[in-house]
């Protein structure tokens, strides 16, 4: 679910702590597979070669694979996550995460993008929304 269907249903304070929850959860899965792809490491033999090696070196390119996978969600939800949250409070009164989302949309060029934090398409993915305590306006991320 992208992010916007996500906090006009759950709201931006219970979005925010669920990415955070969801990334870190991503971070231990990926510390784990780390673990297991450096004990099988170990304890393949390419002397012996044969079926017992072969399955222990198929599991640790699994691992290594779910271990990129898990880091590249971990980047990608913290990262948008930063990026709402550092334009979450209403410039007017100060009220943090209490708003209403009045549209959004998706900006055509979303400009140049950092590699290490490349979420595509949804990096362009903008909310305008409504301060539910002065009724100021402002979009986000901006």
């Amino acid at each position: 679910m992208d992010p916007t269907a996500s906090i006009r249903k759950l709201g931006f304070r219970r979005w925010y702590e669920r990415q955070l929850i969801v990334s870190h959860a991503a971070l231990v899965t990926c510390f784990l597979c780390v673990i297991l792809v450096a004990a099988l490491v170990e304890e393949i033999s390419f002397r012996n070669f044969g079926w017992r090696p072969a399955g222990l070196l198929g599991i640790a390119l699994a691992a290594l694979a779910l271990g990129w996978y898990s880091w590249r969600q971990f980047i990608t939800r913290l990262e948008r996550a930063e990026r709402y949250g550092q334009r979450s409070t209403c410039l007017q009164c100060g009220a943090y995460g209490r708003f209403t989302v009045l549209a959004t949309g998706m900006d055509p060029d979303p400009g140049p993008q950092d590699t290490a934090a490349a979420v595509a398409p949804l990096d362009a993915a903008w909310l305008r929304v409504e301060c539910r305590k002065c009724q100021a306006t402002w979009r986000m991320p901006d």
